[in-house]
């Protein structure tokens, strides 16, 4: 999905694109150490081995049109990632429960941002651009989900970005 590029608060927002693929895994990594340590039965540190060539390798791939992934540069270094897509209206929305289910919805799959970058204005800048990415692709709602445990994401969505909950998500370990 071609969108213009952003700046704000110093931040430059971008499409990602190849040649990203070392400093998406820069943050992908500082992510799995920050979310092991928040949840150990949950999280983990990626292997290292292979992981910028992983993301070189879907960063080369083509993608949907609705398919919406941007970086944050800041010093010409990856400092965050952002992706996502919108979901088109299901075709037997008319009997679901759920009302978003009759509408465009931006779900936005991951949020990074690079360990020392965190509280510095880039996540903000990543889901702004996002949203406004997924309005331009007709998006009328925005869902995502975050760990409930996190001190840094859950007042990031609900206090910064004006996300409210609405599910909870369970999970109960049967091995």
């Amino acid at each position: 999905m071609a969108t213009a590029r952003r700046r704000a608060a110093g931040v430059d927002v971008r499409p990602a694109r190849p040649g990203d693929g070392a400093g998406c895994a820069a943050v992908w990594a500082d992510a799995g150490r920050h979310l092991q340590e928040l949840d150990p039965e949950l999280g983990r540190e990626p292997d290292a081995a292979g992981l910028a060539e992983w993301f070189e390798r879907h960063l080369a791939d083509e993608r949907p049109a609705d398919a919406i992934w941007l970086v944050a540069m800041l010093s010409e270094q990856v400092a965050g990632f952002v992706s996502g897509a919108v979901e088109r209206p299901l075709g037997d929305a008319r009997w679901q429960l759920q009302r978003d289910l009759g509408a465009p919805r931006l779900v936005v799959g991951a949020l990074a941002v690079r360990d020392g970058r965190r509280r510095s204005g880039v996540g903000t800048a990543l889901m702004t651009a996002i949203e406004e990415a997924g309005r331009k692709l007709g998006a009328t709602v925005a869902l995502l989900d975050t760990n409930l445990r996190s001190p840094l994401s859950v007042p990031f969505y609900e206090l910064r970005m004006g996300y409210t909950r609405r599910a909870v998500t369970f999970r109960k370990r049967l091995a």
